[in-house]
């Protein structure tokens, strides 16, 4: 479990986990706007958007969205809890291009937002955070509380394990 929380926080290369840093940011900065703007008006965005989808209980699924789209970009832009964030965008974003593609078809215009979202969410998700995350910060920390623990059972069991040293060898030269 380990060797695949290192992959996926801790990953190698400064470009790679600088994009994804970009990457986090951008997706994060823009998406909140998308969440508070859902809460402004709750009552309007139930109405126009989930009302469509014959949901139940639209006032209240346009407050989760709202809610899941604010703590999702700040989880995505702080690095923190990152695939639960990213996972609450992509929700959000894969609803909202069902409701598009619904309501308008496969019109460009109107997915072409959503799509870049849904993908850049997708994209967090699947490659992680990157180093320069609170994730990948807890993550060294527990790994390298480990380290040293295991670095000292290793050590132990090497030192009982070796050969004995020739003696002659290690003697101090006599004088004649």
């Amino acid at each position: 479990m380990t060797s695949f929380l290192s992959r996926y926080v801790l990953r190698e290369g400064f470009l790679a986990n600088t994009g994804l840093l970009i990457l986090r940011l951008a997706i994060g900065a823009m998406m909140i706007h998308h969440g508070q703007e859902k809460l402004a008006d709750p009552q309007t965005f139930a109405t126009n958007y989930v009302v469509p989808l014959h949901l139940p209980f639209p006032v209240f699924f346009a407050e989760v969205a709202g809610f899941s789209e604010i703590l999702g970009s700040w989880c995505v832009i702080l690095g923190f809890f990152t695939p639960i964030g990213a996972l609450a965008l992509a929700g959000t974003m894969g609803v909202a291009a069902y409701h598009h593609i619904l309501t308008s078809g496969f019109n460009i215009y109107v997915l072409e937002l959503v799509v870049l979202y849904l993908g850049g969410s997708l994209a967090i998700l699947l490659n992680g955070p990157g180093r320069f995350s609170f994730d990948a910060g807890i993550l060294s920390g527990l790994l390298g509380a480990r380290q040293p623990q295991a670095a000292a059972a290793a050590g132990s069991a090497a030192m009982s394990s070796s050969v004995p040293l020739n003696r002659a060898a290690t003697a101090a030269p006599t004088s004649l």
